[in-house]
């Protein structure tokens, strides 16, 4: 095992006791975040806040942006060919490559249908769409509606992208197929709503005319093949299963769970169901599941407007499931759970509508407070660790790790060549679990990074005497890897030899 001379140790020690414990070692997820900048525009900024890349867009929109591992950028846009024009319009989906150029353009739009709010990019590479159908006045009464109107159910289609702007519908699910009401026994759906918590109220919300759903957010959880949506006006999530075929999603029985295209889980509004309980949610955005990969996952998070309150919150919950692992719910009672497993409240934290929320792998959790045009960070204490105000309500914004596959035109991947060899502070500074290294290479060379300990042992190995171009590098250390010897909280050294050049910078870990 390497050591340094005592000289450097001496001078190690020195350092790691001037070290402040008083600092707080919260640090900010490192990564890219993504957000819509204005309807044309996308931006993709690092954590000084500085625009690193952009995209511009030739239809506006953009409610939410998503950044694919292949480094496409995909979004909603605006149409022009449709007579229904609620909140959050889009008729469109566009997918352009890292440098610009529009790739894919697909129309779910007509004058009876059309595609709006939020999208989701599934690991089939298909997209999945929130839509609106029109139903005429006579359909709605005939459904068990308690007043002539013509109303917008929404409907959930996967589009398989092919070509520059073709598709094919490969699944569809509709709210219209899971209806009940108790108001007319004459007209279709009729029965007793409390006894029928898996399908949906017609009669609930406000359904006067139109969009009287409102359905704003989308996610999929490809584990249990699930999708999560939240509705504005409804002021709750349903979870239902995506396992199913189309003929199974229009009916009760089928697929994974064996309900069809029935209601699995919801959650926020009890009174929808007739059953006892208090009110959660009053607007809710953003529904998503957290992925299983970083703390929390499997729950499910949504942004809680709390309209008229001047005081929203982010909520995390956790389903309750049986042993054979469906969702648990007694008759006559509320889905569980009782309360949030975690909530995000702050002085002055509000945004009337829109909002955007995601769990980072780190335990952060990054926010969109919309319409105060703020974007945040915090811990799961509720400290910020980060915050930005970009000037435009922002709906949606997502953090992409340094690591994620779809970042390999930024760091790392330019094409100018530096001027003079160069070891970067790492950031975050101090960090837990994962910090990234930069370097550059006025010509090309073989490379090694190495970490030591405070003693001069050596921990890990970063880049191992590896041949690379002239440019700019970067390197990046988990100290959690779970298959390397574990690392305690500490002072550490991280040192670069290239022909020559050598230099040696500290960085903390804090767990």
């Amino acid at each position: 095992m390497k050591k340094y001379p005592v000289s450097f140790l001496l001078l190690a020690v020195l350092i790691a006791s001037l070290v402040d414990s008083s600092i707080s070692y919260s640090q900010p997820y490192p990564g890219y975040t993504l957000y819509t900048a204005s309807g044309t525009r996308t931006n993709l900024i690092d954590l000084q806040n500085n625009v690193v890349k952009f995209w511009t867009h030739t239809r506006s929109g953009g409610y939410s942006v998503y950044l694919l591992r292949n480094g496409d950028l995909i979004r909603p846009a605006l149409s022009s060919n449709s007579n229904i024009n609620g909140g959050g319009a889009a008729g469109l989906v566009q997918k352009y490559s890292w440098n610009g150029a529009l790739l894919w353009e697909y129309t779910y739009s007509s004058n009876t249908i059309r595609s709006h709010h939020d999208i989701c990019p599934m690991p089939n590479g298909n997209v999945l769409l929130i839509a609106w159908e029109v139903k005429t006045s006579a359909e709605a009464v005939a459904a068990g509606l308690n007043h002539s109107a013509v109303i917008w159910p929404d409907h959930i289609v996967e589009i398989q992208p092919s070509g520059t702007n073709g598709g094919t519908i490969v699944w569809k699910w509709h709210f219209w197929d899971h209806l009940i009401q108790d108001h007319d026994p004459t007209k279709a759906n009729y029965g007793v709503v409390a006894n029928h918590p898996e399908l949906l109220d017609i009669n609930v919300g406000s359904a006067g005319s139109g969009d009287w759903m409102h359905i704003n957010g989308i996610s999929y959880n490809e584990a249990l093949d699930q999708i999560v949506i939240s509705s504005h006006e409804l002021d709750e999530v349903y979870i239902i299963d995506h396992s199913t075929t189309t003929a199974e999603a229009a009916g009760h029985t089928g697929g994974r769970y064996g309900k069809g295209g029935d209601i699995l889980y919801r959650w926020g509004r009890p009174s929808n169901y007739r059953a006892p309980g208090s009110q959660v949610f009053n607007v809710v955005h953003s529904s998503s599941w957290v992925p299983d990969s970083v703390p929390g996952g499997g729950h499910i998070l949504a942004f809680n407007n709390r309209e008229g309150t001047n005081a929203s919150h982010v909520v995390e919950i956790v389903p309750p499931t049986d042993s054979a692992g469906f969702y648990s719910y007694t008759p006559g009672t509320a889905y569980g759970p009782a309360a949030p497993y975690w909530t995000y409240a702050a002085s002055g934290f509000y945004s009337t509508h829109l909002g955007g929320c995601q769990r980072l792998p780190n335990g952060n959790t990054m926010l969109a407070e919309s319409t105060d045009r703020k974007l945040w960070e915090v811990d799961s204490s509720g400290t910020v660790v980060w915050n930005y105000s970009p000037g435009v309500e922002v709906v949606r914004v997502l953090r992409y790790g340094f690591d994620y596959p779809g970042l390999v035109g930024v760091a790392g991947n330019e094409s100018e060549v530096p001027d003079n060899f160069e070891l970067s502070q790492n950031y975050p500074n101090p960090f837990n679990p994962t910090t990234r290294i930069d370097y550059s290479l006025p010509k090309s060379g073989n490379v090694t990074i190495k970490v030591y300990d405070i003693l001069g042992n050596e921990v890990r190995t970063l880049v191992n005497n590896v041949k690379q171009d002239a440019g700019r590098h970067t390197a990046l250390w988990d100290a959690k890897d779970n298959n390397k010897t574990a690392v305690s909280s500490g002072v550490y050294f991280y040192k670069m030899i290239t022909g020559d050049f050598s230099k040696t910078m500290k960085m903390i870990l804090t767990k």
